[in-house]
């Protein structure tokens, strides 16, 4: 049973339930984490090294593996697996795992030993303890892109046979980690538990992953053939989109810097409320992205474009339908959301007028953050990563720029309205692109689409916003509970008035909440 389990193939419906509902019990993982962090240690010096320290190992994980994965392996082992077969599609994982491990280890340690020149580039505002501090934590974290190297690796391979569940849970596991981390190891090994926690979860995200592979009938082979065809393929493919992740990473490294020269608490503001943010995007963006990828791929391998454009077209529009509303409740719930999620222990009133007005600004980019997964995997699946890449280097000058100009006015607010600036330009130029690319989309259908979801929305906030104040009338707002029940209310109402009148329009995509089974058909 559990081998059938692991094995299983999803369709296109199934993977986006397992990874949004997965996505969703991992972010919500996520905020116990950062809740238990800040209610800890507040936003204070202690966070500030820590989300410091993650800036690099986060940088060698995304530059180095998450960008070969989502560009280049899926659709390379893919087309192997159609046309060669899973032998040689196996030789190819094992060139990839044995070149993979020596690189990796190499790049680890260099970086662990200069790790305190790091922790100047990354945070130039710490100094004396601070300073220690960073480097201290990251010397430990670099542990875990090594983890997660061999991790995704599986993971692509379970996307590649079109399996997500145990690739969904992995994530859980990483937060589950982190908060063992701060609630066992911080009492036991002080600020460097935070670290230990950090390669816990790391090690539970690949462990979770390896039987899944092994089932499939993969076996490990020290082959070191690193001139395998596939490899070639693997890095030419990787070489724009790892250019395209860095200029990425240099916008969050920018950011840090530049926090990291404001007032204390800065750096820890602007993470916790990027990570509240990004709990729809994981959910209605990359979910939708990551499971309609590998069909992606298939239709362009097979040369299917007319049902290449009918999936991304549709996927397109659930994403909006979804994620537009959100915004909006985001921006209307967006005390409530904070004063939730980290009001406690030393997290001061002063600190959450400082996320909160963070949060707002974090929220006019939602929708287009939450469209790009799709975007950029659309061109992967095309095998083209060379326009994501230079669409990132255009978003790092705009960000960068924003933040410039920002700052001297805004703050670490400014930071957060930048961000939102460089993703809207960033899915704009992708979407004209893409629709050039395949020969055209139709815009007309989307335009009257996003018309109707804007009266929904005009209709959820007058009803929220109402129930909102009236709630705040009939509940002691200064308690957990009060506050939870006034946002939940409020959020119910606006929903439901959402649900309802966008299903009087006549838009098809309300099937995919009154009647599930229309999510992305059945394909």
């Amino acid at each position: 049973m559990i081998h059938k389990l692991i094995t299983r193939r999803s369709s296109i419906f199934e993977a986006t339930l397992v990874l949004a509902a997965a996505s969703l019990i991992s972010r919500v993982f996520g905020l116990v984490r950062d809740r238990t962090l800040f209610s800890h240690f507040g936003a204070g010096d202690v966070l500030d090294a820590y989300f410091a320290a993650f800036k690099i190992p986060d940088f060698i994980f995304n530059l180095l593996i998450l960008g070969a994965l989502s560009s280049a392996f899926i659709p390379i082992f893919t087309e192997y697996l159609k046309k060669e077969g899973k032998e040689e599609a196996w030789s190819v994982v094992n060139s990839l795992v044995n070149f993979g491990v020596v690189l990796l280890t190499g790049i680890l340690l260099l970086l662990a030993i200069f790790a305190p020149y790091l922790t100047k580039i990354i945070a130039p505002g710490f100094v004396g303890d601070k300073h220690e501090m960073v480097t201290n934590l990251m010397r430990v974290m670099l542990l875990s892109p090594f983890f997660f190297g061999l991790s995704n690796l599986a993971g692509g391979i379970l996307n590649s046979f079109k399996n997500f569940l145990v690739y969904a849970i992995a994530p859980i596991l990483y937060n589950i980690g982190i908060i063992l981390g701060v609630i066992y190891l911080v009492p036991r090994f002080g600020y460097m538990g935070l670290a230990y926690g950090v390669v816990l979860g790391a090690f539970l995200h690949m462990i979770i992953q390896l039987p899944g592979v092994f089932a499939l009938g993969y076996r490990y082979r020290m082959r070191f053939n690193f001139r395998h065809p596939a490899l070639r393929r693997i890095a030419t493919l990787m070489i724009p989109r790892t250019m395209g992740i860095a200029a990425q990473q240099v916008s969050v490294l920018v950011n840090t810097v530049i926090a990291s020269t404001l007032a204390v608490g800065s750096v820890s503001v602007l993470n916790g409320a990027d990570n509240l943010q990004s709990l729809p995007i994981s959910i209605f963006g990359i979910s939708f992205a990551v499971a309609v990828f590998p069909t992606l791929a298939e239709k362009y391998t097979l040369q299917k474009v007319g049902e290449f454009k009918d999936d991304f077209t549709k996927t397109l529009r659930q994403i909006l339908y979804l994620i537009l509303p959100m915004m909006l409740l985001y921006w209307l719930l967006r005390a409530q959301i904070v004063r939730l999620a980290f009001g406690a222990g030393q997290f001061s009133w002063e600190d959450t007028r400082f996320m909160v007005s963070t949060l707002a600004f974090f929220t006019f980019g939602m929708a287009a953050q939450a469209l790009i997964p799709l975007l950029a995997r659309s061109f992967y699946a095309l095998q083209d990563t060379k326009t994501p890449f230079w669409t990132s280097v255009l978003t790092l000058v705009v960000n960068v720029a924003a933040a410039l100009l920002l700052i001297p006015y805004l703050k670490v607010v400014g930071l957060a309205l930048a961000v939102s600036l460089a993703a809207t330009i960033n899915a704009l130029i992708l979407f004209i692109l893409l629709r050039r690319r395949l020969g055209g989309l139709g815009l007309r259908p989307l335009w009257v689409m996003a018309g109707k979801i804007l009266i929904g929305i005009g209709a959820m906030g007058a009803m929220g916003y109402g129930a909102l104040q009236i709630m705040s009338l009939v509940v002691n707002t200064h308690t957990f509970w009060g506050l939870f029940l006034q946002a939940g209310v409020a959020a119910t109402i606006a929903g439901l008035t959402y649900l309802a009148v966008t299903k009087k329009l006549g838009l098809p995509e309300v099937k995919m909440i009154i009647k599930p089974s229309g999510l992305l058909g059945d394909s």
